[in-house]
C-alpha cells in the first residue's frame, strides 16, 4: 500500500535531494567510514579507561572495608542497612564487585553514619579515632596458602 502524502514536503527540492544523498550514503556505507587503525587506537582507549575505572572502584571498596572496621562494623550490619546480602559487601571490599555507582557509595557512607547513631543511641562506644585500623589489603598482600601449593 503507498503512503499517502496528504501535506506537500515542505522542504525544497536541494533540501530532499541533500537528505537522500546522505541517505544512500549512510546505507552504502561510506559516509561512517572510518580509518582501521583510528577505530583501533579508539577501542583500546576506551577499554583501557575501562580497566581503569574498574581498578578505581576495585581500590574504593578495599578502602570501605578499612572505614567499616573503623566504625567496628561487621559487614552484615552495613549489608541489612543497605536491603542487600553479606556476601555483595563483601565482594565490594576485595574488590571484585564492579557495580560501585556514586549512589551506592553515598548509600554505604550514609549507612555508616546511621548505624554510629544507633550505637550511640543504645549507649555503646563510638569508634575511636586513635584506633589502629587493620592493614590495606592491596599494600599488603595475604601470604599464599598451602591450599595454593606454595612451598613454605
Amino acid at each position: 500500500m503507498p503512503i499517502r502524502r496528504y501535506r506537500k514536503d515542505p522542504r525544497h527540492e536541494s533540501e530532499r535531494h541533500a537528505d537522500e544523498s546522505v541517505l544512500a550514503g549512510v546505507k552504502s556505507g561510506r559516509l561512517l567510514k572510518v580509518d582501521p587503525v583510528r577505530e583501533r587506537e579508539a577501542i583500546a582507549f576506551v577499554q583501557g579507561r575501562h580497566q581503569a575505572r574498574r581498578d578505581t572502584v576495585a581500590m574504593l571498596g578495599r578502602e570501605l572495608g578499612i572505614l567499616r572496621r573503623a566504625h567496628r562494623l561487621t559487614q552484615e550490619q552495613v549489608a541489612v542497612a543497605l536491603g542487600t546480602k553479606k556476601s555483595n559487601i563483601s565482594r565490594l571490599e576485595s574488590g571484585q564487585y564492579g557495580g560501585l555507582t556514586i549512589e551506592y557509595f553515598m548509600a554505604i557512607l550514609e549507612a555508616f553514619s546511621a548505624l554510629d547513631r544507633a550505637k550511640l543511641d543504645k549507649g555503646e562506644k563510638p569508634a575511636v579515632a586513635g584506633r589502629k585500623t587493620p592493614p590495606n589489603k592491596a599494600l599488603h598482600p595475604p601470604r599464599p596458602s598451602r591450599a595454593l601449593g606454595s612451598r613454605r
